[in-house]
């Protein structure tokens, strides 16, 4: 009779029944970030203005309340003593989630943390596989993401598929100098990181000397030649040559490395 009542509440929603932050206290078991959110600012009181919250994150900001309340959702599920309430709360803390990443950009800050708790609520429901894949989109949007590294690799680790574990954590830290944890981590598994952490994502170009102009003495009674500074110029009537637009995605100037 339970389990009809839930089903039927679930049918006459229209939305994922994320429990709404509603007060302090559970305001107080959340991210900082989530105070300045829609809706959740009415309890915090934060005198910060949403348009400022914009600026700094961008417009994907504005739906990130959802996200909020999946995470105030999954603390009550794990409040209540009912398993069946418990699971279905975690399914509607998935469906706030959801709605979070379908309207977040692709560059939002807040991306990774989405993906990470996503797969955190998939391996409470022992759905797996989903939360492999969650995990990996985490990493895929944030390569040092050390938390979402980790457990991707203890996973691996615990299912017995240990060259996965293995090349996880080698690609963590890779991608991160802070990489203690997937370090030690690493040694556990009984192998040992030859390289140098964050390598992989270091990509400085070493600055090219500019070449100054070679000059000659002149000799007695020569005629003074100008120095080659690498122009040339054309006979007077002839066309000058256009100068060459630079390729897409490479600098016009080659001495700085963020130029467009």
């Amino acid at each position: 009779m339970k389990k009809l009542f839930y089903f039927v509440l679930a049918i006459l929603s229209s939305h994922a029944w994320a429990d709404e932050v509603t007060s302090l206290s559970e305001l107080a078991l959340l991210p900082p970030y989530c105070r300045g959110t829609q809706l959740i600012r009415n309890i915090s009181k934060d005198p910060k203005s949403l348009e400022e919250y914009y600026a700094m994150y961008g417009m994907s900001y504005s739906h990130f309340h959802h996200y909020c309340w999946a995470l105030n959702t999954e603390n009550n599920a794990w409040k209540t003593h009912d398993a069946y309430m418990r699971k279905s709360k975690l399914g509607y803390a998935l469906g706030d989630l959801q709605y979070s990443l379908d309207r977040s950009d692709s560059n939002f800050v807040f991306l990774p943390d989405i993906y990470n708790t996503k797969a955190r609520i998939l391996f409470s429901l022992h759905r797996d596989a989903e939360a492999v894949l969650a995990l990996n989109k985490a990493i895929e949007v944030k390569p040092d993401f050390v938390t979402a590294i980790a457990r991707l690799s203890d996973y691996y680790a615990e299912h017995g598929d240990k060259a996965h574990a293995i090349k996880t954590l080698e690609d963590g830290i890779g991608n991160t100098e802070k990489a203690g944890t997937l370090i030690k981590k690493l040694k556990k598994l009984g192998k040992s990181y030859a390289g140098t952490p964050g390598n992989a994502r270091k990509k400085e170009v070493a600055p090219t000397e500019p070449v100054l102009p070679v000059t000659t003495p002149a000799q007695p009674g020569a005629t003074a030649v100008p120095p080659n500074d690498g122009t040339v110029t054309a006979p007077p009537g002839t066309a000058q040559p256009t100068p060459a637009t630079p390729e897409e995605g490479k600098p016009a100037n080659p001495y700085c490395r963020f130029c467009p």
